[in-house]
């Protein structure tokens, strides 16, 4: 569906919220805490971008979005700080409901890390509305980056709490997770490092997997990645894979019949086995043993030159 760029609101030097109004007037459809949407659009070069953002949340019947601009990844967000201003239109996806809020009953735990507010908002707000117990803790590597400020600042200062790495340095996250007990529930959001912490300090503390959620963001290439030949063991192909771009995106390309859903490391529904090579793992979602045993080719890449997959 198309919607109409209504306003663009800068929050501090990285991000900018945009406010989305159905082409039409229609209304916006309906949707629950944790929701993305997906928006379709292209730059000036021509290059075509599908980007996901959690919502922020509404506002006079317009649909919030909050997008840091990254220098790295694949440009998307360049593209929309730099080329797209109000009146414009964009190709924005039904809500998809990737991260559900679940209310614990005894207390729910929300940790964002710098961007990683946004779905927490909508999150925070329920919880409010539900009056259940609850605690917000936002990171952020210096006081710029709390972004949204207008919107966390109307929850009851009890239930929000701030932590600024640079000054601060780093939180104990054991501290803000607490120990598991029934009726607790986790949810993070963030870049990986830093929800890889979290899943470890949870764990130390005896919370359930499946008592933790995620959803992850930022580009998980690293600088010193090399080039990959990757072998198939099962269908006997072999695929170069170059950096910046995932395996599992290699695969698809070359028609590998090959299961996949999130596309984020964070479900591990792509997971494959590793015949030989060595892995360097930047999914949220495997435990140890999985990870000694295989790897989600979506994210996490390989010590070059050669890896083999058990597909």
């Amino acid at each position: 569906m198309r919607y109409l760029i209504d306003a663009i609101i800068r929050h501090g030097p990285m991000v900018k919220e945009f406010r989305l109004a159905p082409e039409g007037g229609a209304p916006l459809p309906p949707w629950q805490p944790g929701a993305h949407v997906e928006l379709e659009f292209i730059s000036r070069a021509g290059a075509s971008h599908r980007n996901a953002y959690s919502m922020v949340g509404e506002e006079g019947g317009m649909l919030r979005i909050a997008v840091q601009r990254e220098e790295g990844g694949r440009g998307g967000s360049r593209v929309l700080h730099d080329e797209f201003e109000s009146g414009m239109t964009l190709e924005v996806s039904p809500p998809l409901d990737a991260f559900k809020l679940h209310v614990g009953r005894t207390r729910t735990v929300l940790i964002a890390g710098g961007i990683g507010i946004t779905p927490m908002l909508p999150m925070a707000r329920a919880l409010d509305a539900a009056g259940a117990s609850y605690r917000l803790h936002y990171l952020a590597r210096d006081a710029e980056r709390l972004v949204l400020a207008d919107d966390w600042t109307k929850f009851n200062p009890e239930r929000v709490q701030t932590h600024v790495t640079a000054t601060q340095g780093r939180p104990d996250l054991a501290g803000l997770i607490g120990p598991w007990e029934e009726g607790c529930e986790l949810h993070a959001c963030g870049p990986s490092l830093l929800l890889e912490a979290i899943r470890a300090a949870a764990t130390a503390q005896g919370w359930p997997q499946q008592h933790v959620r995620f959803e992850s963001f930022g580009a998980r290439a690293h600088d010193e990645d090399g080039p990959l030949q990757v072998v198939l063991r099962q269908t006997g192909m072999t695929l170069d894979v170059a950096p910046g771009k995932s395996i599992l995106d290699a695969m698809i390309e070359a028609d590998v019949f090959v299961s996949y859903e999130c596309k984020r490391g964070e479900c591990g529904n792509c997971y494959a086995g590793v015949v030989s090579g060595e892995p360097l793992h930047r999914d949220v979602c495997l435990n140890a043993q999985q990870r000694a045993m295989g790897m989600t080719p979506c994210v996490s890449w390989a010590r070059g030159p050669l890896l083999e997959l058990d597909l």
